[in-house]
């Protein structure tokens, strides 16, 4: 069984190179936390490392995030790649192991903390609404739904659809958009770059869990 170790850190000053490394790890743990050869409890332990990791917004102490720096400091691109971006991909690590460690939902669900920066994480992910940088909106919302749904989100919402009712919310409006815009053809930005096969990628794993039809 694979097993990993959460690295995670905020760097102390402003590093671009630095910023992408500690993202490419998160992202290569994403993918092994999505394997079925993944060690449950391992999984457990990380997940439980990333929450103790997240920080509230200052203007919103509601709203968790993973951002490596405070999003005033960054300007609206970076904010997507080096605030937003991790949060997502934390986010459905967690989400992960909501789906296949028992033990970790139960400690989720009987302590309270927990629950609130888990619920705060989730309500962070719908900051932008999913959406990207400028003509970059869509791209932004289906590498967030891609994401997302790699982790098997759709499972956890229909499992727990009122742990973070704005996230549900925002899920489903975002896969309806998404499914509407495949049916029209119309998957493209203002600059008319086509991304019909990212699409098609995000609702065929959604199909294939069968709960698509039921959202």
């Amino acid at each position: 069984m694979k097993k990993m170790e959460c690295t995670f850190y905020r760097p102390e000053q402003v590093n671009i190179g630095e910023f992408q490394s500690i993202i490419d790890k998160l992202t290569s743990d994403f993918h092994t936390a999505c394997s079925k050869e993944m060690d449950a409890d391992s999984l457990r332990i990380y997940a439980n490392d990333l929450l103790n990791c997240v920080a509230p917004l200052a203007k919103n102490l509601k709203m968790f995030f993973l951002g490596l720096d405070e999003p005033e400091n960054m300007p609206s691109d970076a904010r997507v790649d080096y605030f937003y971006m991790p949060t997502y991909i934390g986010t459905a690590i967690v989400i992960r192991a909501v789906l296949v460690c028992a033990k970790f939902i139960r400690e989720v669900q009987e302590d309270s903390y927990k629950r609130m920066v888990f619920r705060g994480l989730l309500l962070g992910c719908t900051g932008r609404g999913f959406q990207g940088h400028g003509y970059d909106g869509l791209k932004g919302m289906i590498d967030a739904l891609s994401i997302f749904t790699e982790a098997g989100v759709e499972k956890f919402i229909w499992y727990y659809p009122t742990i973070c009712d704005e996230f549900t919310k925002l899920f489903k409006e975002s896969v309806s958009k998404l499914t509407k815009l495949l049916e029209t053809g119309t998957v493209q930005n203002e600059w008319g770059e086509d991304y019909s096969k990212e699409a098609e990628t995000v609702i065929k794993r959604m199909k294939r869990s069968k709960l698509l039809q039921l959202m």
